[in-house]
């Protein structure tokens, strides 16, 4: 690794949800990251995303409404939509004179990896510029609205929006799985009780370091009693919402002609 600065911004990357509200971004800074964004890899490259950057207020509101009103957005000056976007390489093959069926699932998650390598790029372009950012997945559970917010072609999707700006206080990295669960030679490698057990000890030992003035000791000690790994994300992402939202996303992915039936 050349340089070390570099992987050091990226390890201690972790999710800015508290923003200095009235320190803005200069355009500069601002072109940089997206040149970050559109210069990522892509599969092919025919690079199927599109990046919106939200500045009208009115806009502003409804996709804050449409992500459940997560207040920690209304202090990040800068809003970036990050959009699966095959409508372009569609458009730009039929204006050359051809055109073609680049539909269906293996483009559709190209497509995905594509603005999730774009994302991640501008989210440590923007750490490398003394800024924080965070990424809103909750307008993908909304796809047709968003749509029409944003006034979307066919074959468009909106992903995530990339909050940016600067952090008043930077916060610990979070626990994750360690390259000696995640990472296996030559094959799979499957999760033992011991893998989990590890993980939710640092996954506590996290929480009880972060605490602060919303979580006391005592309530993190009563949540970490009462619950384990399995019960905490299963309640976090409960079975109905994942099936209406899995249900909702397969039917705006066939309208928009992401997905054939």
């Amino acid at each position: 690794m050349e340089s070390p600065e570099l992987l050091e911004v990226i390890l201690r990357r972790a999710s800015v949800r508290n923003f200095e509200r009235n320190k803005k971004i200069s355009e500069e800074i601002l072109k940089e990251i997206l040149l970050a964004g559109v210069t990522a890899p892509s599969a092919g490259n025919i690079q199927p995303r599109t990046f919106i950057i939200v500045k009208d207020e009115n806009v502003k509101g409804r996709l804050y409404e449409l992500c459940e009103d997560q207040a920690f957005m209304k202090d990040a000056p800068v809003w970036i939509v990050v959009c699966v976007d095959l409508h372009r390489h569609l458009k730009a093959a039929k204006l050359t004179g051809v055109e073609y069926d680049y539909t269906g699932v293996l483009p559709y998650t190209f497509g995905v990896l594509d603005a999730a390598l774009s994302l991640e790029n501008m989210v440590i372009a923007a750490e490398a510029s003394g800024l924080g950012s965070v990424i809103v997945g909750s307008i993908i559970e909304h796809p047709e609205k968003a749509k029409e917010i944003l006034k979307l072609p066919k074959h468009c999707l909106a992903l995530s929006i990339l909050c940016i700006g600067y952090p008043k206080k930077r916060p610990e990295t979070r626990p994750k799985w360690g390259c000696d669960v995640v990472v296996s030679e030559d094959g799979y490698r499957d999760t033992d009780a011991q893998d989990v057990s590890e993980y939710w000890k640092s996954f506590v030992s996290s929480n009880l370091k972060r605490g602060g003035k919303e979580l006391s000791r005592e309530a993190i000690e009563k949540f970490c009693r009462e619950n384990s790994y399995g019960k905490t994300y299963s309640n976090h992402y409960k079975e109905e919402f994942v099936n209406a939202t899995n249900k909702k996303l397969n039917d705006f992915l066939r309208k928009q002609q992401f997905l054939k039936d």
